[in-house]
This record gives C-alpha cells, structure tokens and sequence, in this order.
C-alpha cells in the first residue's frame, strides 16, 4: 500500500511539474511575441514622420487631421460608423471600408479592434494607428498576413449614433417619471398600479399594447382588436425590450416601455414601418396571466 501511494504522489507531482513547464513555455512564447511586435513597430515608428502617442493598451497612435471639437465618450449601444483602411506595416491593403458603405457596428457588443481605437480621438478626426497582433482581434484571418504581425489602421472618418441619448431627450421633453432605468437600456414608466402578484416563470401573461417611434409614429397596435397577444413569462416570445418589460409588470399593470434597438429590432429594423437603429416606445397594458 505505501509503494502504490508513493507511486501516487509521484505521479502528481509529476504531472504538477509538467503543466507547469507548459505553462512557462507558453508565457515565455507570448513575452517573445510581444518582444517581436514592439521591435517591428520602433522600426516602423522611426521611418514615419508623425508623432505617435502610446495608449495603456499598447495601440500607438496619432491624429493626422480634425480639432479637438468633435464627440470622444462612446456609449454601451451606440451605433457607430467608420471608413478606415487596414494594411501591414509595408503597406499591403488588407481590408477596407468603401465610400457609400462606412462598416456599422454596436459600442459595446462587438470584439471589434474598433472598439479599442476609437476611444482614442474624436469624432472630427483622422488618425493612423499601429496595433500589435495582441491586441488586433481577428487580424490572424487575413491571408497576407503573416502570424504575430502588427497591423496599421488608417481612420478617415467615423461618427457616433446615441440612441440612448434620444431617449433621454424624449423622457426629458416629455416630462416623464422613470420606475426603472436598467443597464441593457430599458425605461420603464409605470402608468397604472396593478392590483395582482408579479408573474411567475413560465405564465403566459395576456396584454394590450400600442407601439410607437419617438416620432410618435404608431407601427403596430392590438388595442382596438378583440384578441390579445400572449408572451412567456422568462421566455423569448417577442423581442428583448418588450419581453423584459412585461415581466416587470403586475397584472391589471399599465406602463410605457421606450428602449434601444439593441434590445429591440437592431440596426436592421422591421421594414417597412420600423426602420433600423430606431428606439421603440410600448404602452402596454396586463390584462390576465394563466398557463395558456
């Protein structure tokens, strides 16, 4: 018994000493990668004449053009458009937007580069910026691009759309009381007290709505019709804004429900009444809640 327990220890010990020796390769692998991209881009940097400024992350950069005037804060559910040219540091294109089709993407729910770059300048400003192959998430898929290669990005142009902010505008202008303001964006306006229980988990909760733009356009509305629409408490049965909503609500509750395409029909929209990018308002109504 005491050789087999030896043997036991031993064995651990053993594999300790392996994962730790793998462990020590891989971090030294990556401190010789980071080596390599450094020493890459001081090359590059000395052959330029611009002024590059290092960020906390490692991205260099410099603004090549435009004031300090323009935006610099972006927002979780911002829509964001950029035209930009991504090459090597040789100047090889890689991958580029167009003049009629900026690339389109949502602050805070991508792993795009952009996410990291743009927070450096200003909406009024043009700026080249140097990226190491850790930090260029995705740079690895083009196929001229050599493994553990730094990347350049040129920024000619890019502008902030804020949603949430449109939304605070109507909130103010219209003089309204938010119940709930919630960190996926949702507004939550109780109009009317409900007199049940919240709704349990997997009810289904019956209700009359009224759905609007802030433009106080109409594009969808079950009141003046006899049935009513039904959605699963804690499902998935209409788009996140809305769902989430309900399920805040009483029975026999009104509220106003206004969000953010990024909860409700995205930067594509519900054509042809609902453009993209467009935050939605829901006067809804619980009538009853039972299990069908």
């Amino acid at each position: 018994m005491k050789n087999i327990k030896s043997l036991y220890v031993l064995g651990l010990f053993a594999i300790v000493v392996l994962v730790s020796s793998c462990l020590s390769t891989i971090v030294l692998e990556n401190d010789e990668i980071v080596k390599q991209n450094e020493t890459k881009i001081q090359t590059y940097l000395s052959s330029q004449s611009l002024s590059f400024t290092k960020a906390t992350n490692g991205i260099y950069y410099a603004v090549t053009a435009g004031d300090t005037s323009g935006r610099k804060s972006l927002a979780t559910g911002d829509t964001v458009r950029v035209q930009y040219v991504i090459s090597r540091l040789d100047g090889f294109k890689l991958d580029s937007s167009t003049q009629t089709k900026p690339f389109v993407f949502m602050y805070g729910g991508s792993t795009s580069i952009f996410m990291k770059i743009l927070p450096l300048i200003r909406e009024s400003q043009k700026a080249t910026f140097i990226i190491p192959s850790t930090q260029a998430l995705g740079s690895q898929t083009f196929p001229n691009l050599p493994a553990n290669s730094p990347i350049k990005v040129d920024v000619s142009w890019f502008k902030a759309y804020s949603e949430n902010a449109d939304i605070d505008r109507y909130v103010l202008t219209n003089k309204l009381t938010l119940t709930g303001n919630y960190s996926n964006g949702l507004r939550y306006i109780r109009t009317q007290e409900g007199t049940g229980d919240y709704m349990a988990s997997g009810k289904i909760a019956k209700v009359k709505y009224t759905g609007k733009l802030l433009n106080g356009f109409i594009f969808d509305s079950n009141v003046a019709k006899s049935d009513t629409f039904k959605i699963t408490i804690g499902g998935s049965s209409a788009i996140t804004g809305f769902q989430r909503g309900v399920e805040l609500m009483k029975v026999g509750e009104k509220a106003t429900l206004i969000f953010p395409s990024s909860i409700g029909y995205g930067t594509t929209g519900s054509l042809p009444k609902i453009p993209g990018e467009s935050p939605l308002i829901f006067d809804v109504q619980v009538l009853a809640v039972g299990d069908n």
